[in-house]
C-alpha cells in the first residue's frame, strides 16, 4: 500500500490520536478505513484549523449510514428482479412450444412444408399454434372439429372426400369454443362443416378449474365474446395467473433445462410419423404417440387410470355455468349466420369407467350435460353425432389408453356417423 499523507489539527501529539483521525478521515472520503501499522503521517508547516462552513465528520457520517439501507434494499429488489427476469427467459428458451411467444412457428413452418413437427411433451400452448397454422393456410378446411384432446388421434383419413383438419385444444372449455372459433374467422378460414364437441367438464366455472391450458386462449375468446354479444369474465377473473406463475418458476425451469439436455433427440420437422421419445404433430392437427409412450399405453395400464378416474368422480358431477351455455347458443347462431353447417358431438368414455360409475352423482350430472347438448340440437336444428355412452358408439376398452382417450378406430365410428349425415343433406 503506498503511503497516506493527512493533515491533522493542532494539538494531537499522541500515537493513538493521530491514527484515530486518521481513520475517521479516511473513511469520510469513502477510503477503506483499515490503516496499516507503517502509515506515515505527515504534520503540516502550517496547521489548517477547522470552520463553520466545512462539514462536521459526524454528521456525515450520520447522513452516509442512514442512506444505506435504502441502497441495501434498492440493490436486493434488483437483484429479485434480475433473478426472475432470467428465470421468465429460461423457460422460454428451454421450453419454447409452450411458453415462448412464437416458439411453435417452426412447427407451423413444417406443416406449410407438408412435414411433420415432433415435439417433447403435447401438453404446448396449441392454441397459439392453430393461430400461427391458419394464418399460413392458403386454402380452408371442409370440415373442421373443435373439442378437446380426447380427439387428438383423429387424422384427416378418418374422413373421405373432405379436406380435414383437427383443431383440438387440450383441456377445451367453453371459452375455447369461442376462441377457436374467432382464430377461424379472424384468418378466414372459416368452413362450411364444423363439428363441435361438447364434453362433460366443458362449462365448469372458473373457480372450479384445476387446470390453467385454457389460459392461453383467453384473447381470442375475449374478441368473439365482443364480436356475438357476449358478457365477457372480468379481467380479474380472466387474468392468466397460472400461466405467469409456471413462468417464473425455478423448479419448471430446472425441469425444462434437465430435459433438454437429456434428451436423445430434440423437437425438430421430419417427414417421419413417429419417434422413440418425441410426440409428433401432424400438419392435419392430429398427433402421433412416440414409441415410449406407445410401450406404455397396456391395457393394464388403461384399465387401471380408468377405475381411478373414476373414483375420483363419482361425487363429483360435472358443474354448469349458465353463462358458458348462453355463449355456446349464441356461438351457435352466429356458425349458422355465416353459412356453416354445424354437428354437435360426444366423446364416449372407456366403457370401464362409464360401466363404474353408473348409479352416482356424476352419471346424474353427466345426463344433464347430455339434456343440455340435446337442447342446444334442438332449438338451433342440429344433429348430435356420437355419445358419452361407449356401448352405443360401440367402442370398447381396447381402443382407450385411458378413462376417456380413444384412438382413432373408436373415433372413426363417430366420423361415420358424420359422413353418413352429410351425404343425406346432400354435402352441403
Amino acid at each position: 500500500m503506498s503511503e497516506v499523507s493527512v493533515q491533522l489539527d493542532k494539538g494531537l501529539t499522541e500515537t493513538d490520536d493521530i491514527l484515530v483521525r486518521a481513520r475517521e478521515a479516511l473513511r469520510i472520503l469513502g477510503t477503506p478505513t483499515v490503516v496499516p501499522k507503517n502509515l506515515a503521517v505527515t504534520a503540516p508547516s502550517k496547521l489548517k484549523w477547522k470552520t463553520a462552513a466545512e462539514p462536521d465528520a459526524s454528521k456525515a457520517t450520520v447522513s452516509r449510514s442512514s442512506n444505506t439501507p435504502l441502497v441495501y434494499t434498492l440493490f436486493c429488489a434488483l437483484m429479485i428482479l434480475s433473478g426472475l427476469g432470467l428465470v421468465w427467459n429460461g423457460n422460454q428458451v428451454f421450453g419454447p412450444e409452450m411458453y415462448a411467444e412464437n416458439g411453435l412457428a417452426p412447427a407451423a413452418s413444417a406443416f406449410e412444408q407438408g412435414e411433420n413437427y415432433a415435439v417433447f411433451d403435447l401438453n404446448l400452448n396449441i392454441r397459439r399454434l392453430r393461430d400461427i397454422h391458419f394464418s399460413r393456410m392458403t386454402k380452408t378446411p371442409d370440415l373442421v372439429v373443435l373439442g378437446a384432446s380426447q380427439w387428438q388421434e383423429a387424422g384427416h383419413d378418418l374422413v373421405k372426400d373432405l379436406k380435414f383438419y383437427n383443431s383440438h385444444v387440450h383441456r377445451d372449455y367453453w371459452q375455447d369454443m369461442l376462441g377457436v372459433s374467432e382464430i377461424l374467422v379472424r384468418n378466414h378460414r372459416l368452413p362450411k362443416r364444423m363439428i363441435i364437441s361438447l364434453r362433460d367438464n366443458l362449462f365448469t366455472p372458473i373457480s372450479a378449474r384445476t387446470d390453467y391450458l385454457w389460459e392461453t386462449g383467453i384473447p381470442y375468446y375475449q374478441d368473439m365474446a365482443d364480436r356475438i354479444g357476449v358478457e365477457k369474465e372480468t379481467s380479474w377473473t380472466s387474468l392468466p395467473y397460472q400461466r405467469v406463475k409456471q413462468l417464473f418458476s425455478i423448479s419448471m425451469l430446472f425441469d425444462n433445462v434437465t430435459r433438454w439436455y437429456n434428451a436423445n433427440e430434440l423437437p425438430h420437422a421430419s417427414a417421419a410419423r413417429q419417434f422413440e421419445t418425441l410426440d409428433t404433430l401432424l400438419p392435419d392437427g392430429s398427433i402421433v404417440w412416440s414409441k415410449k409412450h406407445m410401450k406404455l399405453f397396456t391395457q393394464e395400464r388403461s384399465k387401471k387410470e380408468a377405475l381411478a378416474f373414476a373414483e375420483k368422480r363419482l361425487n363429483d358431477p360435472p358443474k354448469v355455468e349458465a353463462r358458458g351455455l348462453e355463449a355456446i347458443d349464441k356461438l351457435l347462431s352466429y356458425l349458422k349466420s355465416q353459412g356453416v353447417t354445424v354437428y354437435l358431438a360426444q366423446t364416449p368414455f372407456n366403457p370401464i369407467f362409464y360401466d363404474r360409475v353408473q348409479g352416482s352423482a356424476y352419471a346424474d350430472g353427466l345426463v344433464k350435460i347430455d339434456t343440455l347438448v340435446h337442447g342446444l340440437a334442438a332449438k338451433h336444428g342440429l344433429q348430435v353425432i356420437g355419445g358419452y355412452n361407449p356401448h352405443k358408439v360401440g367402442c370398447v376398452a381396447s381402443m382407450y389408453i385411458d378413462a376417456e382417450h380413444a384412438n382413432a378406430t373408436c373415433l372413426k365410428k363417430i366420423f361415420d356417423q358424420f359422413s353418413a349425415l352429410d351425404r343425406a343433406q346432400g354435402g352441403k
